[in-house]
């Protein structure tokens, strides 16, 4: 067993030296091979606000350069402190010294699920990245059928990839307008996501026509609710309508067939057997 032991510390030293560290490299192995930090290059997708009671604990969603997210988290007041100053939404930072671990989503919530989080302590060591190179415009880990979000937490951010089959009449609430839209994923299953706000209103057009010519989208951070039986749009959701992807494929089929049969009544009766549960 011992040259096999010798064989994973020597990969992991390898990885280490390799700059920046890609979250998908990271392997169960190197949690139990010290030191466990490493250097990174990651952009800010969100920054949560700061746990309100006690100012001692703040989340954030990275991203590397494959597009792969990952959850990272600081404790202790000062050190939210820091980091909350240090970092902003959408900017690329090189951040050395950062932590990482086996994910606690069992036991504690998480907004993202994944295998690992990474964890900014008093040791990390962040600055700007500046070298010029370009993010990808989707994330790397898509969900193509819609029926495994219910096997993740409650609560759960998501990336999704659908048709887009009918439109729901527009409510009205104090907390703003929604829509829920009945989309088709990878496995011909209908589901219902609920847009709310913006979402609708500077997308009115491109919903419109995404029904009509049964287009895919891809759609960021929808958050999983469990009683409603949906997804909704969320503060950090983003809508790409149309996009140019390497999963297109699996969804070709379907819009082939959903073009054929003009009748989009069975859309309907899903959303009035959903309203009727």
């Amino acid at each position: 067993m011992e040259p096999t032991v010798l064989n994973h510390e020597r990969n992991a030293a390898d990885r280490r030296k390799r700059m920046p560290m890609l979250f998908d490299d990271y392997r169960d192995e190197d949690y139990y091979v010290l030191p466990r930090k490493f250097s990174i290059v990651a952009r800010v997708e969100v920054k949560f606000p700061i746990e309100p009671r006690y100012h001692d604990r703040q989340h954030f969603i990275l991203s590397d350069i494959n597009g792969a997210k990952i959850e990272a988290m600081t404790s202790s007041y000062e050190t939210v402190k820091h980091f909350n100053n240090l970092l902003h939404e959408k900017h690329v930072f090189k951040m050395h010294n950062v932590d990482f671990s086996i994910s606690m989503g069992e036991h504690q919530f998480r907004h993202i699920s994944g295998p690992m989080e990474l964890y900014l302590t008093r040791q990390t060591v962040v600055e700007p990245y500046t070298v010029p190179f370009q993010m990808p415009p989707f994330p790397k880990h898509i969900i193509l059928s819609l029926a495994d979000i219910a096997e993740l937490p409650n609560r759960t951010l998501v990336d999704i990839m659908a048709i887009v089959v009918h439109l729901d009449t527009i409510h009205r609430t104090m907390w703003g307008p929604f829509r829920k839209i009945v989309v088709m994923d990878a496995r011909w299953s209908l589901h219902a996501i609920k847009v709310w706000g913006d979402l609708l209103n500077k997308n009115a057009l491109r919903w419109v026509l995404a029904k009509e010519n049964c287009s895919i989208i891809i759609g960021t951070m929808f958050r999983q609710f469990r009683r409603q039986e949906c997804i909704e749009s969320s503060d950090y959701t983003t809508i790409h309508f149309n996009p140019f992807h390497h999963n297109n494929h699996h969804f070709e089929p379907t819009q082939k067939a959903l073009m054929a049969w003009n009748d989009r009544q069975f859309a309907v009766r899903f959303l009035e057997e959903q309203r009727r549960r």
